[in-house]
């Protein structure tokens, strides 16, 4: 019978996905929990697996297209009773398990196999159990071996000598040439019998063309980012400066521990110092719902780490960080972002957070106003560290200077508290000290 296979809701209130790649073609076989598709969502890109064991008769939708969650997504053939969907959306009668949601996953793509193609199953007539099962770029064989990577042969490329070209060209281009340091045998000659003309000169003076400009189709987490980006610029902006002294602070993170553990760093070091300032204001860690005319503040501080990974900026939570030491917040900050980064992080954190770092001077640039991540009331810049004369002792001496900046929601807090918060954290850093004594 056909059972339709709808595209089920991947977690935290996202309700699209963009099809990727299909691991699966239409008249596939495909077993339970076999990887049919990679899809992307607004923020990590997942392996999606199959909820029946079956034949593929229609894919929905093709590569590139952006579906709703809901929307039918693959037309099975299957044998027996019907899955948790069928034909058109309505229950069927019988019980299979629900489709298994799954988690954003990076495995390792295993050896790839020979180039030649092999009979099929069914013409084998083997039975399932000793199919050959491929998931997500790799190769598993029924009884655990891979086979042999196919041997590559090559030709030796024979040395070939570059001779250099006649030029030819009348006197006056070539002291032209002569006068505008331009290599005749770089130039390439239009004229009758491969002569060189000025405006072959002209031409080579101006240098290569332009190259032509080229539009992309938005998509993915870029797609996403310009929705949310969109949709924050329409929360009333406002933005607070402070340059911190951080000597004190980065010589603890560069001081490694008596006994061996790991040192804290600069980042972690700033990032607590924000969490304890953030208990001392704590609208900037709150959320503004319009609809309701209500402030949530939040009872957790779940810090977001902006993160450049190769398909853009993700927002990164460490859940509970308020309740994490600066040693274990470096750990945590590392973890998060290396899931990140590798595609591994799921979902639910890279949406849980309630106040975001940016740490924008690992670029070197000394600051920037950063755009609110929906749903918090601040957001924290790091800039670059400059050594710079600064008033220090009553006297001038070159200091360790941050530039810090807080964009902030305006219809939470205002610029008295945004400036006491920040104002707090340059306070901590310039004497960690005083982390220690209201921690």
């Amino acid at each position: 019978m056909s059972v339709v296979f709808r595209l089920p809701d991947l977690g935290e209130g996202l309700t699209e996905s963009e099809i990727v790649s299909w691991k699966v073609a239409e008249g596939d076989e495909v077993a339970l929990n076999q990887v049919i598709a990679e899809v992307e969502t607004a923020k990590a890109v997942v392996d999606l697996p199959s909820p029946y064991a079956g034949v593929i008769r229609r894919l929905h939708a093709a590569e590139g297209d952006t579906v709703e969650v809901g929307a039918p997504l693959v037309e099975y053939d299957v044998e027996g009773a019907g899955g948790p969907f069928a034909p058109g959306g309505a229950p069927a009668p019988a019980a299979e398990p629900e489709p298994a949601v799954p988690e954003p996953a990076s495995p390792e793509p295993a050896e790839p196999g020979p180039a030649e193609s092999s009979p099929s199953p069914k013409e084998q007539g083997e039975p399932a159990a000793e199919r050959v099962a491929m998931l997500v770029g790799s190769v598993q064989v029924a009884d655990g071996r891979r086979p042999k990577r196919a041997a590559r042969t090559f030709e030796q490329t024979p040395f070939v000598r570059q001779e250099r070209r006649r030029v030819r060209a009348f006197p006056p281009v070539r002291r032209l040439a002569k006068e505008r340091g331009i290599d005749l045998a770089a130039v390439v000659p239009t004229g009758e019998g491969g002569l060189i003309t000025r405006e072959d000169l002209e031409r080579s003076a101006a240098g290569p063309a332009a190259p032509a400009s080229r539009r992309e189709r938005v998509s993915g987490l870029r797609k996403q980012t310009a929705k949310a980006m969109t949709a924050a610029l329409a929360v009333p902006h406002a933005a607070c400066f402070l340059q911190a002294d951080v000597t004190e602070t980065l010589r603890l993170a560069r001081d490694p521990a008596d006994d061996g553990a790991p040192s804290p760093t600069l980042l972690s070091l700033a990032c607590r110092a924000i969490l304890l300032a953030a208990k001392r204001t704590p609208g900037v860690n709150a959320t503004f719902h319009a609809d309701e005319e209500e402030i949530e503040y939040h009872g957790r501080i779940n810090l977001g780490i902006a993160v450049a990974t190769e398909r853009g900026l993700v927002v990164a939570s460490v859940d509970d960080a308020d309740r994490l030491d600066a040693t274990e917040l470096a750990e945590a900050i590392a973890a998060r972002a290396s899931e990140a980064r590798d595609g591994s992080i799921g979902v639910a954190a890279l949406t849980s957070s309630t106040l975001t770092v940016s740490n924008v001077g690992v670029f070197g640039v000394d600051g920037g106003i950063p755009i609110l991540t929906p749903g918090q009331s601040a957001i924290v810049a790091l800039g670059a560290v400059r050594r710079l004369p600064w008033e220090h002792d009553g006297g001038i001496a070159l200091r360790e200077v941050m530039t810090l900046t807080v964009s902030f929601d305006h219809r939470v807090i205002d610029g008295r508290e945004a400036s006491v918060f920040l104002r707090d954290v340059g306070r901590m850093l310039e004497r960690p000290a005083l982390a220690l004594a209201r921690g």
